[in-house]
């Protein structure tokens, strides 16, 4: 077990921290979201809060406790689609900065030769826009939030899926107790 001493799923417990236990200190099911934060006074606007979210609790699916589990799945599917609308708006905006930027990247080469009487090439164009810090910048935060959002979509298709196992278990803990 980990350090928190919470219940993970067992394939986890028996494939990623037996076998590697350094995953479990990576981003891989552990990482930080920005979520959009309404300020009291309205002249304010939003501002972001960064929180650290871990997916693996929420994947058990304990045969003891199932009653308690299927009652919690709606409670975790509002959570994590709540997280994932606020990552999704967060690749919209990463997006939007990564156009911006590259339009401003665009325009600074087009200036500079506009001067000197000379138009660069596309291909040219390309590669002096794909040196830029600042766009290559933009861009890889842009992926970090598409591969968040990522992490989250699936997220929620495992609950969808826990919700279907966990009903189809509860017929089985329904027969074995009418039985027994």
């Amino acid at each position: 077990m980990l350090e928190d001493d919470k219940k993970y799923p067992s394939w986890i417990e028996q494939n990623i921290i037996a076998v590697a236990p350094e995953l479990m200190g990576t981003t891989l099911f552990k990482f930080k979201v920005k979520l959009q934060v309404l300020e009291a006074s309205e002249n304010s606007g939003q501002k972001q809060k960064e929180i650290e979210i871990n997916l693996l609790p929420d994947l058990d699916l304990d045969y003891e406790v199932l009653e308690q589990l299927m009652q919690d799945i709606p409670s975790q599917y509002a959570f994590w689609a709540a997280v994932y609308s606020e990552v999704r708006m967060g690749v919209a905006v990463a997006e939007r900065k990564l156009k911006m930027r590259y339009g401003q990247a665009i325009e600074k080469i087009n200036k500079e030769y506009e001067d000197r009487k000379f138009k660069p090439s596309v291909e040219m164009m390309k590669k002096i826009v794909e040196k830029d810090e600042a766009l290559a910048k933009a861009d890889m935060e842009y992926q970090r939030s598409q591969m968040q959002a990522g992490k989250l979509y699936h997220m929620l298709e495992a609950l969808k899926m826990k919700a279907e196992l966990a009903r189809s278990l509860a017929g089985f803990k329904r027969n074995e107790q009418e039985r027994g």
